[in-house]
């Protein structure tokens, strides 16, 4: 076993540089695909928070009195695109403005007295599985046309949806990038090794070395590259995480199963590649 493990390292040791670009190669590739999976985590965890938002809210003008604007709550949820309305006074809004600001909440109602500086609004749900932003939009702006309505917001998981749907696609489609410049860069990087190496290991050969003899060196070397290129692309990212945490806000780390994956995602093709080089190895001696 000891002499296997000292052939692999060996036959690593002969890509010299080649070993040195493709960790770089594969750790900046990586670094890329954790940003872009970083994005959509986030999106997905705000989504997660918004699912009891309302997906749009609707600002009353200050002439609308509450008997009124209840009364037109009855108006809105006729539009079958609709599935619910609550109508929130300017007092409810004042009370939540009070819990969500706390000490702000109470020097703003201080600083207004007798006054209630909100605008009673509208929630209104909407079942945001069956509709695209789009028609979200359109939605806003009927609700926007009647002559009781200031303005209209986007809110809930309506906008949410449609980022994820977006940041989905993207990072689909850099995974299959990213799957496919480390399968290239792996696949070239052990194949020149291999091709350095040609002569002494037709030696090798001839002084009875079988063929399953080279498959554990080029094993070792395409897992090598595999699992610490995509290491160090990890390391750099959860580097530039902390050193942006502050401005980063409320964005939390990756969930531990998908650096898991990058990795084994990594040896895997590592393994892949080694075992394509030695099939490559073991045909071009039959011929």
């Amino acid at each position: 076993m000891r002499y296997h493990l000292e052939n692999a390292f060996s036959h690593i040791m002969h890509a010299g540089i080649a070993n040195l670009m493709s960790l770089l190669s594969i750790a900046f590739t990586i670094v890329l695909l954790t940003i872009l999976l970083l994005n959509h985590t986030f999106i997905a965890q705000q989504l997660t928070l918004a699912k009891d938002a309302p997906t749009l809210v609707a600002f009353l003008k200050d002439t609308v009195n509450e008997p009124k604007g209840r009364a037109f709550v009855s108006h809105i949820e006729k539009d079958e695109r609709i599935s619910s309305v609550y109508y929130v006074s300017k007092s409810e809004e004042l009370a939540r403005g009070e819990t969500k600001f706390k000490d702000v909440g109470r020097l703003i109602k201080e600083a207004f007295p007798g006054v209630i500086p909100f605008q009673a609004s509208l929630e209104i749900y909407i079942d945001e599985e069956i509709v695209t932003r789009r028609a979200l939009e359109q939605i806003a702006l009927d609700i926007k046309a009647y002559d009781e309505i200031e303005d209209v917001m986007l809110k809930g998981q309506g906008v949410l949806n449609e980022l994820l749907r977006d940041a989905a696609r993207l990072t689909f489609a850099a995974l299959a990038v990213a799957i496919a410049i480390c399968w290239l860069i792996i696949r070239h990087t052990v194949g020149k090794t291999l091709a350095a190496r040609k002569d002494e290991l037709a030696l090798m050969e001839l002084l009875g070395a079988f063929p399953r003899y080279f498959l554990i060196p080029l094993l070792m070397h395409g897992i090598f590259l595999g699992a610490f290129g995509t290491g160090c692309g990890l390391g750099v990212f959860y580097g530039l995480f902390v050193m942006f945490r502050y401005q980063l806000g409320a964005v939390h780390v990756l969930p531990i199963y998908q650096p898991i994956a990058i990795v084994i995602g990594g040896i895997t093709i590592g393994i892949i590649a080694g075992i394509f080089a030695h099939r490559k190895l073991t045909q071009g001696n039959e011929k």
